[in-house]
């Protein structure tokens, strides 16, 4: 007896609703004997029990219920009600590049950035934040500089030029 075949025929669904393309979804909860229950934008059926690759670890199923990464779908002859996880996906990140530098084990990240260039930049959303000890340089979106230091140290070999609106001396 074949579960998935069960739950299939109590739902087949009209040739129009055939889904022909992969699609995202996600695991909703992993039972027991691998059996792995996703649901997918536009499902509206409920969880289903999906066919797994006997290469996804369960760990990782597990991990993906709990915490519902995307998974790939496909669609055993396009039929809504039978989908087969392709694979899991990892979470986009909104900065892949850091991410990447994040997910290291720091002893391959680098002890030191040398940048040969006539211009670096370093942007953030929000704020971009320099620290080293009990010194910082806080960069902020709406044109906010903010140096904090135990001592503050300015020089110029020519002209030091302060300049604002208002100029406050202690």
């Amino acid at each position: 007896m074949n579960p998935i075949k069960d739950v299939v025929q109590n739902h087949d669904a009209p040739d129009d609703e055939r889904i022909r393309e992969p699609r995202l979804g996600w695991v909703v909860r992993v039972g027991p004997g691998r059996q792995v229950w996703i649901d997918y934008p536009g499902n509206r059926r409920g969880a289903l029990l999906a066919r797994t690759s006997p290469n996804l670890e369960l760990e990782r199923l597990h991990q993906a219920a709990s915490g519902q990464p995307e998974v790939l779908l496909a669609f055993a002859d396009g039929v809504p009600t039978q989908p087969v996880v392709l694979t899991l996906l990892e979470p986009r990140a909104d900065a892949p590049l850091t991410e990447a530098l994040l997910a290291q084990p720091l002893s391959l990240v680098p002890s030191e950035a040398r940048v040969d260039g006539e211009r670096v930049v370093i942007s953030g959303r929000k704020e971009v934040v320099l620290e080293c000890g009990k010194a910082s340089l806080t960069l902020r979106r709406d044109g906010t500089v903010v140096l904090r230091g135990l001592n503050l140290v300015s020089e110029a070999e020519e002209v030091h030029r302060i300049r604002g609106r208002k100029v406050r001396i202690n």
